[in-house]
């Protein structure tokens, strides 16, 4: 009977933890990620990038349902997101361009390849507590012989790379008080 009874009990609690809310701590803020039209590889690695420094316990990631398209993304929209979500930030990542192309030359005997890539990424970002809306971009083109250049992922990370430092939220964030005084 003991055992019956310490079994149901252990049941609820370990049901209730599991339908708990996400965790919250003093000083959280929340970011919305919001996915676009386009819905390919590279659209998912931008994704993926902008996810990575907003984590427990300084930040709180929001799921949206919302798609937007390039050309929905206003100022106006994203303070509406924001305060639905009610969300500090909301990030939008599109690709305006990205072409990744391997070819032999013609009249080149010798048959290497070369690789030829052109990108132009874009991160819309609106902070909801100084009603600020931005926008952090990076591009880029080359041609390279395939035995350098083989992998679009090293030009996707480059590019993602320069984005995330020209974008102003970091891991930590340092415009808290609270956190900004246990800091120093």
């Amino acid at each position: 009977m003991k055992k019956s009874i310490l079994l149901v009990i252990l049941l609820v609690i370990m049901s209730m933890t599991a339908f708990a809310d996400g965790p919250r701590f003093d000083h959280m803020r929340s970011v919305l990620i919001v996915n676009t039209t386009r819905q390919d590889e590279v659209t998912n690695y931008m994704t993926h990038r902008l996810m990575q420094p907003f984590r427990i316990p300084y930040w709180d990631r929001l799921q949206s349902e919302d798609c937007l398209s390039p050309q929905d993304i206003t100022e106006d929209k994203l303070r509406t997101l924001a305060k639905t979500y009610h969300a500090d930030v909301v990030l939008v990542p599109v690709v305006r361009t990205w072409q990744w192309r391997q070819y032999t030359l013609f009249f080149h005997y010798d048959d290497e390849l070369i690789t030829e890539y052109a990108y132009y990424f874009t991160v819309y970002a609106y902070d909801s507590q100084k009603e600020t809306f931005k926008r952090y971009s990076s591009r880029g083109f080359d041609r390279e012989s395939a035995s350098i250049l083989n992998n679009p992922y090293d030009i996707l990370s480059q590019a993602m790379d320069q984005i995330m430092e020209k974008l102003p939220y970091k891991r930590i964030p340092t415009d808290i008080e609270g956190i900004r005084g246990s800091l120093t």
